[in-house]
């Protein structure tokens, strides 16, 4: 009895021990192995590629302070070519195939919300960067946590200051994918709050690259606004054919596209007085959120430009991450998911408190791109300047 107490004490013992160092056990020199398929080619490339940045700055910092647990974290970022079932048959491969400890969260609502059901079947938690389409949080999901603000309100402040320069009748265009639609829903519902007319709303296909016909279209139907809930390619020939064809509007925002650090530069002057939602901007001055200053110097020394909101939220998923980690103590999934689920931390990203289906409640940012650079116009609590608005007529720039 006394041997078969003892055999019992050992075997307790090595699953307690296995539980905080898992990770560990079947890696070689102490490392644990965080997972992702990030589009690092396709339509994606440019937004998810600053979420990379940011992703290796973290690894860099975090095993320059002794890693996670004392594990030394190493990232295996796949390609998931902006592809929805490239990346579900990639994060198979690395839970089943690669066995990777932690899981970093795909780019696009679209993707992590087919990416949800894989992690969701494996139980392996992350906290969801690239996603804003609050849908994904409506189906009872237990391992994806939110961190930015949800899609719907992407055009709120534009729609308050189209309302603000006496705009009437506004169109709500979009390309046909979940974060696309959810943005329009979200503009519809806000233009009807405060009673501007939606004159006009159309989805129009991922690849689509020309836009006259329905330019003509919005300008037909008595547009004085034009909502488009875009990217970056689609947002920019928009903007290029309406110079093209002279079709003015008072106001023009967009949601992806301006809020990369590339879209003035390539645009030029097309670019000036287009409106653009950012989750985050490097403001440490007036956002105020601890460690923003240190995190934008260490971006822009590395990668030579200041950090946008893409690479902001990555940066502060992986240092909430880190937190619920050291809160767990333990790699262990379920740990780790409790642990996400009741974690309320301040990050450079701004408050991570998640409610119980795994939503944060984060404010986003409402800019205008004035002489090429992004300055926050809307709210007034963190505007730089006042917009310029309405938008001057092409022939007058």
């Amino acid at each position: 009895m006394r041997a078969h107490r003892a055999c019992l004490a050992i075997i307790v013992a090595i699953l307690v021990l296995g539980a905080g160092s898992a990770a560990a056990k079947h890696r070689p020199n102490n490392e644990v192995v965080m997972g992702g398929a990030i589009s690092q080619t396709g339509q994606y490339a440019e937004p998810a590629g600053r979420q990379v940045n940011s992703i290796k700055l973290w690894v860099d910092e975090v095993n320059a302070r002794g890693g996670l647990l004392g594990h030394k974290v190493v990232a295996r970022l796949l390609d998931d070519k902006s592809d929805t079932q490239t990346a579900i048959k990639l994060y198979e491969k690395l839970i089943t195939e690669d066995k990777v400890d932690l899981l970093l969260a795909p780019y696009s609502s679209g993707i992590t919300e087919a990416v949800a059901n894989v992690n969701e079947r494996y139980k392996m938690p992350f906290v969801a960067y690239g996603a804003a389409s609050s849908p994904i949080w409506e189906k009872n999901r237990k391992y994806i946590f939110n961190i930015v603000a949800v899609a719907e309100d992407y055009q709120k402040g534009a729609v308050h200051l189209a309302k603000q320069i006496g705009v009437k009748t506004i169109a709500i265009i979009g390309q046909d994918s979940l974060f696309p639609r959810q943005a329009g829903k979200g503009a519809k519902e806000w233009a009807k709050k405060l009673g501007i007319n939606v004159v006009l709303e159309e989805n129009y296909p991922p690849k689509q690259t020309d836009f006259t016909a329905l330019l003509q279209k919005i300008k037909a139907a008595g547009a004085e606004g034009l909502i488009s809930n875009s990217y970056f390619a689609d947002a920019a020939a928009q903007l290029r054919q309406m110079r093209e064809l002279n079709v003015n509007f008072k106001l023009y925002s967009s949601t992806v596209g301006p809020g990369l650090p590339n879209f003035p530069e390539q645009l030029g002057n097309t670019a000036e007085y287009v409106l653009g939602f950012s989750q985050w901007e490097p403001l440490p001055q007036i956002l105020k959120h601890p460690g923003m200053k240190e995190y934008i110097e260490a971006y822009e020394k590395r990668f030579n430009e200041k950090p946008n909101y893409h690479a902001g939220g990555a940066y502060g998923s992986l240092l909430v991450t880190e937190a619920a980690i050291k809160k767990a103590g333990s790699f262990d999934n379920e740990k780790l998911r409790e642990a996400l689920a009741t974690l309320d931390i301040t990050t450079t990203f701004g408050r991570y408190k998640v409610d119980a289906k795994g939503m944060n409640s984060h404010e986003g940012l409402t800019f205008q791109i004035l002489r090429g650079q992004r300055k926050v116009v809307w709210p007034d609590k963190f505007a730089e300047t006042k917009a310029e608005l309405p938008m001057p007529e092409w022939s007058k720039r």
